[in-house]
């Protein structure tokens, strides 16, 4: 999932390179290995790690 979440981030940096608009996006994800899931715990947690990667992204700019 990192990788994928490095790329993302790359084309963004690039993308906010080439323009004068700024081009960010906060972005966050969970995963369990549980056999039973939560999805709610599961969507909880992922918007809990895209806030904290948009205060990231803030103290950045």
């Amino acid at each position: 999932m990192e990788g994928y979440i490095t790329r993302i981030q790359r084309e963004l940096h690039i993308a906010d390179s080439q323009t004068d608009i700024p081009v960010s996006a906060a972005i966050g994800y969970a995963w369990t290995s549980e056999k039973e899931k939560n999805l709610e715990k599961l969507l909880h947690e992922a918007d809990e790690a895209m806030y904290e990667n948009k205060k990231e992204l803030k103290k950045e700019r």
